[in-house]
């Protein structure tokens, strides 16, 4: 039997939690409206899959991730994020930050997705390892993996 989603208060549930998820990786906020968006999008088309409201918001989270990092690895949107931001001499907290993005960028997958939740929203590495479906050990060596890169990355400017 499948469950009914009801995507309009869904929508008004989670849209500012998508939005600000995107807003944090790509630093740009029609792009990340656009990423929320096209969360719903891939939610409507996941919707004959029994979805609960637990794993609904734990989905459209992931699909957001996911959509901000290709739209970060692309690299025509890497240079405008480049061009829009102003030179990283101007602050080191905006420096770190675009140096981060484009390090995400850069990295794989599964390492990009496991830094973002880690350094740009926040979450503790049993909270990664949770909504990842991962033991909280792959989410550790996944980060050193990403220090690693980053270290490796940015003494190659």
């Amino acid at each position: 039997m499948a469950h009914e989603l009801d995507i309009e208060a869904v929508h008004r549930r989670y849209l500012a939690m998508l939005r600000g998820c995107a807003l944090r990786i790509l630093g740009n906020a029609a792009a990340a409206q656009d990423v929320a968006q096209d969360s719903f999008v891939k939610l409507l088309e996941q919707r004959r899959r029994c979805l609960r409201e637990e794993n609904t918001a734990a989905f459209l989270y992931r699909v957001a991730t996911n959509l901000a990092l290709n739209r970060l690895r692309d690299a025509k949107r890497r240079h405008e994020l480049e061009v829009q931001n102003p030179p990283a001499a101007a602050m080191d907290d905006l420096a770190d930050r675009l140096s981060l993005r484009r390090i995400i960028g850069l990295v794989g997958t599964d390492v990009a997705t496991v830094a973002v939740y880690y350094y740009v929203e926040g979450l503790e590495q049993e909270e990664i390892a949770e909504l990842l479906g991962m033991e909280r050990r792959t989410v550790g060596r996944r980060l050193e993996r990403f220090r690693a890169d980053a270290q490796r990355l940015l003494g190659a400017r």
